[in-house]
């Protein structure tokens, strides 16, 4: 079972302005549990008088090739069946390996690949008489450099071989190849957590997100600011500390989704404005963080939120520190984490003291049916210390719902891309084992997005190098009417 753990922490973990710090110069046969898990030959198999709608509207689904299937679906088993005598049902992964979040790509890579191969391990999804094995290859994997053209041209390269995607990332990026998505009826597990996912009037019922939002996340963090300042300084409950901000981002639904969430529930406690709103390109694309540390050492705001990315936050941590503003919590969101982050020796004292992590689902060696899985499964792919990260467990966790999908879709005897869409956006209660609560994603935003976060900090003793210090839903996200997305977005 998943912990959930006190809104406000020890003092003791969070005395963080009073520090001084010295910086910057299961096995592999456990069944999988989704929301429509493979069951009994008596519970699923129709029988000789029993119909299912098919091309001809008369046969039955006593085999595959009784279901409806077009693209990305093939009755021959994958070129390495784990299950001989299962079909193949194709997926495609449009991610970055050379862009922004080139050090997540692999990791988030990985944790798809590992998924399915426990899922094929444990014998494929479907009904007896119609069971698949699921495959992402390298040729339906590609690169799209986190730039919204080359995302599109990589759907282009994938859409007649896919029955869905494992992952498409990024928000502008996803949102530029969208028309195709809905041309295709394509669905797909998105790495972003744009608040726009969860409205069908945003992506037309086909993207599927996996964790809460930025904007939910960002409040999560607000809050958790909030308690800690009340409990290091000793106030009561209903006393609001008082302590001034800024905020770091990448321009676009990261960013703006983030930002929206930290000054609303800024005005919520009357804390106003933040003192600085700093846009920054990606170092990637050519982006200095040079004003950026100016304009912080400058304002030396008390609390720095970041949505960014590890490098960003690094390279901004360092040079603020440097420029004299020593005293600053930073609240990174969770794209800002990357293992890699502790190799950087100087940075670590820093980290250990400043740096609090913003998350969708618990670290690493968290105690719940899908973390062992993870780990287990890992561990079966001679995985290195590298792997155990947020990228990899994203990659993992984002399948979720498209097992689901797929399952749901196999007993509809429709494994079409429209009744695979079909089936996604009737499931009510997807099972993530542990990793975060149940879901479901025919309902409305208000009720189906998640609103639980953690907050971790560093420890270098844990293999993703964090701990959890809470996972719960603060009293800003569980009190907000989610009826729009908090940034709106062209397609």
């Amino acid at each position: 079972m998943t912990r959930r753990r006190p809104w406000l922490v020890a003092v003791a973990l969070l005395a963080v302005f009073s520090l001084v710090v010295v910086a910057c110069g299961d096995d592999e046969g456990e069944t999988t549990t989704t929301a429509a898990p493979t069951t009994t030959a008596e519970e699923t198999t129709t029988t000789a008088e029993e119909t299912t709608t098919t091309a001809e509207e008369t046969t039955t689904t006593e085999a595959p090739a009784e279901i409806m299937f077009d693209v990305g679906v093939a009755l021959p088993p994958c070129a390495d069946a784990v299950n001989s005598g299962n079909g193949c049902i194709y997926l495609g992964n449009l991610s970055d390996f050379s862009g922004a979040f080139a050090t997540q790509g692999p990791l988030l890579a990985a944790g798809h690949e590992d998924y399915w191969t426990r899922v094929n391990a444990a014998g494929g999804i479907g009904v007896e008489g119609a069971m698949f094995d699921v495959l992402i290859t390298a040729d339906n994997t590609c690169d799209t450099g986190y730039v919204p053209e080359q995302h599109v041209a990589c759907y282009e390269q994938v859409r007649g071989n896919v029955a869905a995607l494992a992952e498409t990332l990024g928000t502008a990026q996803t949102l530029a190849a969208l028309p195709l998505f809905i041309e295709d009826s394509t669905i797909a597990s998105v790495s972003t957590w744009y608040s726009g996912w969860s409205f069908p009037t945003v992506d037309s019922g086909l993207i599927f997100e996996t964790g809460t939002n930025y904007c939910f996340e960002a409040m999560n963090g607000f809050d958790f600011v909030v308690g800690a300042l009340q409990q290091m300084q000793g106030l009561a409950a209903d006393v609001v500390p008082q302590f001034t901000y800024a905020i770091v981002y990448f321009p676009g639904d990261y960013g703006g989704d983030y930002g929206f969430g930290a000054k609303y529930a800024a005005a919520q406690y009357g804390l106003g404005d933040p003192v600085a709103e700093i846009p920054i390109i990606p170092i990637s694309m050519g982006g200095t963080m040079d004003e950026a540390v100016a304009t912080l050492v400058a304002t030396q705001p008390n609390v720095i939120f970041m949505p960014v990315a590890p490098v960003e936050l690094a390279t901004i941590m360092g040079g603020v520190y440097g420029g004299g503003h020593t005293t600053a919590m930073y609240i990174g969101a969770g794209p800002t984490w990357n293992l890699g982050l502790l190799g950087q020796e100087a940075l670590v004292p820093l980290l250990e003291a400043a740096y609090y992590m913003t998350a969708y689902w618990l670290p690493w060696a968290s105690d719940t049916p899908g973390h062992n899985a993870m780990r287990a499964a890992a561990e079966a792919a001679g995985r290195g210390p590298e792997y155990a990260s947020s990228a990899y467990s994203a990659g993992w966790t984002m399948q979720y719902p498209i097992q689901a999908a797929l399952q749901l879709a196999i007993e509809n005897g429709d494994l079409t891309r429209a009744g695979i869409t079909a089936a996604a956006q009737s499931l009510t209660d997807v099972d993530y084992e542990g990793m975060l609560p149940n879901r479901g994603f025919a309902g409305t935003a208000a009720d189906d997005a998640w609103r639980i976060a953690t907050v971790n900090r560093i420890d270098t003793a844990a293999p993703d190098g964090l701990s959890s210090l809470f996972w719960d839903a603060g009293p800003t996200a569980s009190a907000y009417d989610f009826a729009a997305p908090c940034t709106i977005l062209g397609g």
